[in-house]
């Protein structure tokens, strides 16, 4: 409404009579423990991103660099001191191309959603897939 038609607008109205105020935009509530727990989880990526961890695109052409890759995570979730219920958040943050597609299907293999798989079921199913047992033996 121009400024001009919201005089008009006043005028006409009864004298007392005060116009309808503006509709408020809705407002998101969000329950206090979601809102907590969203936050630890983005404070917690934020704190891993710091390190400035490489990617892992899924490559099997190197398992080696797999097993060196996966290390090098742990490293920084030890001096983050970073929480087993995230340190799967994190890695899965890390996956590009394939190593995206392993980890969606390996997630409906262990029949569960990122926050209930362990770091150590997480382990098992990435090592199984990049890094054979036959060559960590071999190490």
């Amino acid at each position: 409404m121009k400024l001009k038609e919201s005089l008009v607008v006043v005028r006409e109205m009864p004298q007392g009579e005060q116009p309808a105020p503006p509709a408020l935009a809705p407002v998101l509530v969000v329950p206090q423990g979601v809102s907590d727990q969203l936050s630890a989880e983005a404070k917690h990526l934020r704190d891993f991103r710091k390190y400035n961890p490489t990617t892992f695109d899924g490559s099997l052409e190197d398992p080696t660099k797999a097993q060196i890759w996966l290390s090098s995570l742990e490293t920084i979730f030890r001096y983050m001191k970073c929480p087993e219920d995230q340190k799967v958040q994190c890695t899965v943050f890390m996956l590009t191309d394939r190593g995206t597609s392993w980890w969606e299907t390996a997630e409906r293999m262990l029949e569960g959603d990122m926050g209930k798989i362990t770091w150590e079921q997480f382990k098992e199913s990435f090592y199984a897939k990049f890094f054979s047992a036959s060559l960590r033996d071999a190490k």
